[in-house]
């Protein structure tokens, strides 16, 4: 058997070997460059940032509060002054004039008394007549005593009466009392020729000028009591459950009425609640009240805080609330009755709030919220319960570290939406209720700047 020479054997070991070598290798140094590469480190999200809002702490409402409603001032009593006798006017008083004020039976008027003066003489004299035919049917009485005393008793009662002439002694006594209310009349309507005020008021409008003729149906003047005016003002159906009108224990329900036209922003007249009618507005399905103004026009009321009637006046009614009640700004509540707050481990808390009373300014709390609790005034855009936030009370804006901090336009865009919307102050708890204007949160002295988060992840 023929062996191959060892020289020839050589080669072709190598050749079979070195593609085996080569593979091994290019696996040793693949590994090699694997496990020896950098890795990147792995991304993480990066923490929340807080973004500057403003809060301010809510307060222990009042036990009163002060609501608004608007009416117009009627006369409480007013009447068309008419003679009670026809005539000629010869004189009116110069208190008859529009606007003039004059006290209870004072004359304002005098119709010609003539043709009544001779009528009370008419009518006396009728007396005196009827009275002398009196006395002497009187005379007769006795001398038919005496004629019956002749006769004797054997008559019967009806016969002894016509004797004694009963029949034409009671005539004669009926013409006596005809006769002297007569003159009564008479009397009365002499002294009506004097036309007197019922009441103590002020004159609204003349209708009658000297010389005229008048009837009891002719209008003299249009008179207004002054004791006493009434203001019908509209409130809300909800909130006449803070309301009671008056009765015979006790007084209604204060008030204070305001007419800032005619006194200027902070005079008023006080008021109370007299009755609360029984029927709503036809067309707002608002509550109708009554307020009464005792002596709108006193020597105690200032000249210049005269009810006008007619006058459109404001009142303040005195509501009577819960001794546990908080009160805040009506813009703070949102969509749902939810009020944000900061809660104490400074995160976003969401709250359902009761609410007893709200207005377009201030909003009565009777649960959900305690006084010092910080309710946030500034806008979210999308708020999330249990969101982190942080106080800043330097109100800085951007972070002093770019790398820690969000996008730099959130924090000024949040900064621009707070000192951009203002919100308003609630109503006043004393004075006129008039309009409020809105002041920055930044001049409020309880407000502080605070921030709520966001999340941003690294790029």
């Amino acid at each position: 058997m023929n062996s191959e020479p060892p020289r020839r054997t050589l080669p072709r070991l190598l050749w079979i070997a070195l593609p085996v070598l080569v593979l091994v290798a290019g696996v040793v140094i693949a590994f090699i460059v694997l496990t020896s590469t950098p890795s990147a480190p792995k991304a993480t999200p990066r923490e929340r940032q807080a973004r500057l809002v403003t809060v301010t702490p809510a307060e222990a409402a009042p036990t009163t509060l002060d609501f608004s409603a608007n009416g117009t001032v009627q006369a409480a009593d007013s009447t068309t002054l008419r003679p009670r006798v026809s005539g000629q006017i010869v004189a009116l008083t110069d208190k008859l004039a529009p606007g003039t004020r004059f006290n209870k039976s004072e004359v304002l008027a005098r119709i010609d008394e003539a043709d009544y003066q001779l009528a009370l003489n008419s009518a006396r004299t009728d007396l005196a007549n009827a009275k002398a035919a009196l006395r002497v049917e009187q005379g007769q009485q006795a001398v038919a005593k005496r004629e019956l005393a002749l006769v004797g008793s054997d008559v019967s009662a009806d016969e002894r009466d016509l004797a004694l002439r009963g029949p034409q002694l009671e005539q004669a006594q009926a013409d006596v009392e005809a006769a002297r209310t007569a003159v009564e009349q008479a009397q009365l309507d002499l002294d009506r020729t004097k036309v007197r005020a019922p009441f103590a008021g002020i004159v609204t409008e003349r209708s009658a000028s000297i010389g005229d003729v008048v009837t009891t149906s002719d209008s003299i003047a249009t008179l207004a009591a002054t004791d006493t005016y009434w203001v019908d003002v509209s409130v809300p159906v909800d909130q006449l459950r803070f309301i009671h009108a008056a009765d015979a224990e006790r007084a209604g329900t204060s008030a204070q009425i305001f007419y800032p036209d005619g006194w200027g922003a902070d005079a008023f007249l006080p008021a109370e609640v007299l009755r609360i009618q029984p029927a709503l507005e036809t067309s707002g399905r608002m509550a109708r009240v009554l307020l009464q103004v005792p002596d709108p026009l006193g020597d105690n009321t200032p000249a210049d805080t005269r009810l006008l009637i007619g006058a459109y006046v404001r009142a303040a009614l005195e509501a009577r609330l819960p001794a546990d009640s908080v009160l805040i700004d009506s813009a703070f509540v949102h969509e749902n009755n939810n009020v944000w707050v900061m809660s104490n481990d400074n995160r976003l808390d969401i709250r359902s709030v009761d609410i007893l009373y709200r207005d377009a300014n201030q909003t009565v709390v009777s649960a959900g919220l305690e006084p010092g609790d910080a309710v946030i005034t500034s806008e979210l855009t999308a708020p999330i319960q249990g969101m982190p936030i942080r106080v800043d009370s330097s109100t800085a804006t951007t972070p002093a570290n770019p790398d820690d901090a969000g996008d730099p336009g959130d924090d000024e865009a949040e900064a621009a939406a707070m000192t951009g919307k203002q919100r308003p102050q609630g109503l006043r708890l004393s004075g006129p209720p008039e309009e409020i204007t809105s002041s920055p949160a930044s001049a409020r002295p309880d407000t502080r700047q605070v921030a709520a988060a966001t999340t941003e992840p690294n790029s």
